[in-house]
């Protein structure tokens, strides 16, 4: 028997835990459904029923529940159905064109219907307690009238469970959420739909009228019944992923090596004296410390007493010749305690195998589907004491099944071949290139050499710390991730770690700008395989290359916020010097150009302020109108600047301003309105005299007023800067999967107001970056580069129309004056779009000049009570931290500090 693919549902709650196993034989292939655990036994035990009744209702139609060949109580066997997926054929369709997709879906709803006897849906009395049970407590009245299944319905007919076979039959391959409830037929359809492309999809959802009714019951049933904490995503059928994994069962059914006990032990030795070696420096230090104060206050208190001395001698010598004379007296400053000139900064500590630490691992290791992580390491003329600490780093680590894949690409310095051929472990497999490949073509190499389920990269002069495929592992269970990345700093000659990269959480955006998730990365083979690799035309800037591509084929990927890789600063290296290797930086741009290319973006790619930073350029399709929304009361000196500055300044032509006065009472502010209408047509100015509402007074100016596709929302005390300003917030905003658009704002003093919002920060939301000049570059360079934020202040925010309508615009009932731009960014992020910060818009922010600060108790009370609001809608997120901010980074500051005590407590 010949295992093909397997996949275990262990992120679901375990009553339905079960796992999939397609093989061959040589009576053919097969597909195998097992229950994981006693728990899952019934809803196991519930697939061979569903498939009798499945079978009785398809009897008159062309589809067929896929066969069952073998059932017990341990495991059923299918046959593996030859034959094309409805979702190939839809992306085959799709392809074509998106009209060409919808035909396809209207004729996959057509199908449905034939084949499946329906009748009316009827709340009262099709809605029992298993109905509620699986989909909530709501007001399915609403549904009344609907064409529903009758009597059973099958969740999970989506694309990808539906094979058209050469006869033209159509096999329903999966059944196993077949309940004997009638539900809507429209809710089914929905449910397909959210895995189809939007400009597919939106076409049947925006006639849908019970859609909010439909993402309640869908969320419910996923969040609170199928997946265990609140884990949801969906899955694609194993057809797409039939990938074979000829490795997968024996790494299944081999038992763990023991670590050897004197190895353990060693180990545990090691770390005890390093610790206590480290405490005796730290009393060293600190005995060193006061030895030198106590010797510098003897000499200031004897420096005391010898002026005091000469100044009685002076005064009485001279007071008699001169009166009112003060001697001079020289300067010397009383000495400070070395302790406390000491800034305390980043030091790494090495990783304590705490009794809680080890039995996970242990539990690890013995787990019958522990992967093998195979570590691929290109080498080429290394000095041997960097390459000896590299292999040996790998040697020290917790998890011990991994394997590493070295391949020496034609090296010509003898000694680096000299300890190749000295090394001795059966899990170290070594190749000698007879020709220089490069590093991408080495590595291709060392990855045909590699066994493992998932393959990580070491460069051959880097470090792993001792934990690193520990904390790599343990994610990998915890998430079934595709891919996963690690925070990392750099090591320099004598072993001394410092700037460590604290990153976000998977930001594609910030990748399309820079390469910053480069160590540590662990991925699955199989998707290595499936993008075919590094490609050899960008050594160099291969992984840059290859996780661009891996992220076009997967979002499942995780980010450990743990520093599990040292980067070593050597000469030559551009860890140490950014301009080392020049020609890694025309290579990146080549990479950049090409992922525009294989994406179908029209665009082009233009350097970034520093080197192997970028922006991604997109071309404005179709000129579309912006319609920048103005709120103002008063402040006509304000009002002025701000209008002529996007008038006499803005490169975008095709804009409106509304600007909407809001109990304006003095007569210059109407002047300076009729004076700035008559400038240009496309100014015009409305009144809408409501109590101050922020939120209420945009809202009424987009719905009334706005006629564009996109809108700016844009504060009274803005100051254009940047010419093409609208141009760099537009190519994002222009996105179909970008939310919210913000712009780089500065005070009037040159540093920065605004780079994008941090949740969390100072307990519910700060401003990245604030009050650093404007030519910082920020926490590695993040000031400067195009990025993905969870929130962007309303002072200066483009969004597109439709995703303002879609989230209902910005809440006028809670969140009237502070924290709405912040509520409103998260609503559109939960719709699944991405918000971003682009610092290629600049402009002037005089904060708050015109409604003042919450200095009043009446209006910090209501400043508070929107603060407790943000936190009752968005609790969740306020406690996980935001996603694109490092939790090992200050909430304290807006500076992007390292948070020491973070830092060790994550340890």
């Amino acid at each position: 028997m010949k295992v093909l693919y397997v996949k275990n549902n262990s992120e679901r709650n375990p009553a339905f835990q079960l796992k999939t196993v397609i093989y061959s034989d040589k009576e053919g292939k097969f597909v195998k459904k097992e229950p994981l655990c006693q728990e899952a036994g019934e809803h196991f035990n519930g697939i061979a029923r569903a498939h009798d009744v499945l079978k009785k209702l398809l009897a008159n139609s062309r589809m067929d529940p896929v066969p069952i060949l073998h059932s017990s109580e341990q495991a059923i066997v299918f046959p593996f159905v030859e034959g094309e997926s409805f979702q190939t054929l839809f992306d085959k369709a799709y392809r074509t064109s998106p009209d060409h997709a919808v035909a396809f879906v209207s004729d996959y709803l057509k199908l449905l219907k034939a084949s499946f006897p329906l009748e009316p849906f009827c709340a009262e009395q099709m809605v029992d307690k298993r109905f509620k049970k699986l989909f909530g407590e709501h007001d399915y009245a609403r549904l009344d009238g609907l064409e529903a299944f009758k009597e059973t319905t099958n969740l999970d007919l989506i694309l990808p469970n539906l094979i058209q076979t050469e006869n033209n039959r159509i096999v329903l391959i999966d059944y196993e959420w077949t309940f004997p409830l009638s539900l809507p037929l429209e809710y089914i359809f929905y449910r397909t739909l959210l895995l189809l492309p939007e400009e597919v999809n939106e076409k049947f959802l925006s006639n849908m009228r019970h859609l909010e009714l439909f993402e309640k019951m869908e969320r419910h049933f996923i969040d609170r019944y199928v997946m265990k904490d609140g884990f949801y995503f969906y899955k694609y059928n194993y057809i797409k992923a039939n990938v074979p994994v000829t490795e997968l069962l024996d790494a299944k059914e081999r038992h763990i090596d023991e670590l050897k006990a004197s190895a353990k032990e060693n180990l545990r030795v090691a770390n005890e004296m390093h610790k206590v070696a480290e405490k005796l420096g730290e009393e060293l230090q600190e005995t060193g410390d006061d030895l030198t104060y106590a010797r510098q206050m003897v000499a200031y208190r004897d420096w005391q007493l010898e002026n005091a001395r000469l100044s009685n001698r002076i005064k009485r010598l001279v007071a008699k010749l001169i009166p009112f004379y003060r001697a001079p007296i020289s300067e010397m400053q009383e000495p400070v305690h070395p302790a406390k000139k000491r800034k305390k900064g980043y030091r790494y500590r090495a990783p304590e195998l705490t009794p809680q630490k080890k039995e996970l691992l242990e539990s690890l290791l013995k787990r019958k589907d522990a992967p093998t992580i195979s570590i691929l390491m290109p080498v080429y003329n290394v000095d041997p004491k960097w390459l000896h600490n590299a292999i040996e780093s790998v040697k020290k680590q917790w998890y011990t099944k991994w394997e590493l894949c070295i391949v020496d690409d034609k090296s010509t310095n003898e000694a680096t071949l000299k300890y190749l051929r000295s090394l001795d472990d059966p899990r170290i497999k070594i190749k000698f290139s007879d020709v220089n490949k490069n590093i991408a073509g080495a590595s291709n190499d060392a990855a045909r050499m590699a066994t493992g389920e998932y393959i990580t990269l070491l460069d051959n002069d880097d470090e792993l710390t001792p934990d690193a495929l520990f904390e790599v592992v343990k994610a990998l269970y915890e998430t079934d991730a595709d891919f996963v990345y690690s925070d990392e700093d750099f090591i320099d000659t004598e072993g001394h770690c410092s700037n460590p990269h604290f990153k976000p959480d998977f930001s594609p955006d910030l990748l399309l700008s820079h390469n910053y998730i480069t160590h540590l990365a662990c991925f699955k083979k199989p998707l290595f395989d499936e993008v075919g690799g590094f490609d050899e035309r960008f050594s160099g800037s291969q992984d840059y290359d290859l996780f661009l591509r891996m992220g076009e084929k997967t979002d499942n990927i995780h980010h450990i916020p743990k520093v599990l890789y040292h980067w070593r600063t050597i000469e030559g290296s551009t860890s140490a010097d950014s301009k080392a290797k020049p020609e890694a930086l025309k290579i990146s741009k080549q990479v950049l150009e090409e992922t525009l290319k294989r994406r179908g973006i029209d665009g082009w790619v233009e350097y970034g302020n520093i080197d192997h930073y970028f922006r991604v350029r997109y071309t404005i399709q179709n000129n579309p109108k912006v319609s920048i929304v103005i709120p103002f009361k008063d402040k006509p000196e304000l009002l002025r600047m701000c209008v002529t500055s996007v008038l006499e300044k803005s490169t975008y032509e095709n804009y409106e301003i509304i600007g909407i006065s809001n109990n304006s009472e003095e007569e210059t502010t109407f002047e300076v309105m009729k004076e700035l209408a008559a400038l240009d047509e496309r100014v015009t100015f409305y009144e809408y005299n409501v109590p101050f509402n922020y939120a209420q007074i945009n809202n009424y100016a987009v719905n009334t007023y706005a006629k564009g596709e996109h809108i700016l929302l844009l504060n009274n005390d803005i100051e254009v800067i940047t010419p093409d300003w609208i141009e760099a917030m537009l190519e994002h905003s222009q996105r179909p999967e970008i939310g919210c658009v913000g712009a780089k704002l500065y005070y009037p003093d040159d540093t920065v107001q605004h780079a994008g919002i941090i949740i969390g920060l100072g307990g519910y939301a700060g401003h990245s970056h604030k009050h650093l000049p404007r030519e910082s570059l920020g926490y590695f360079n993040r000031l400067n580069a195009v990025q993905n934020v969870t929130a962007v202040t309303a002072a200066c925010l483009m969004v597109k129309t439709a995703i303002y309508k879609e989230v209902d615009g910005m809440d006028e009932v809670k969140f009237k004056v502070a924290y709405n731009d912040v509520d409103f960014c998260l609503r559109v992020h939960k719709k699944g779009y991405r918000n971003l910060f682009t610092p290629y818009a600049e402009l002037y922010h005089h904060e708050s000049v015109s409604r003042g600060y919450e200095t009043t108790p009446e209006k910090m009370a209501r400043f508070q009570k929107e603060k407790d609001a943000l936190y009752e809608r968005h609790g969740d997120l306020l406690q996980k931290g935001d996603p694109f901010y490092n939790p090992n980074l200050t909430h304290d500051k807006e500076d992007f500090t390292p948070c020491l005590r973070r830092i060790e407590q994550n340890l």
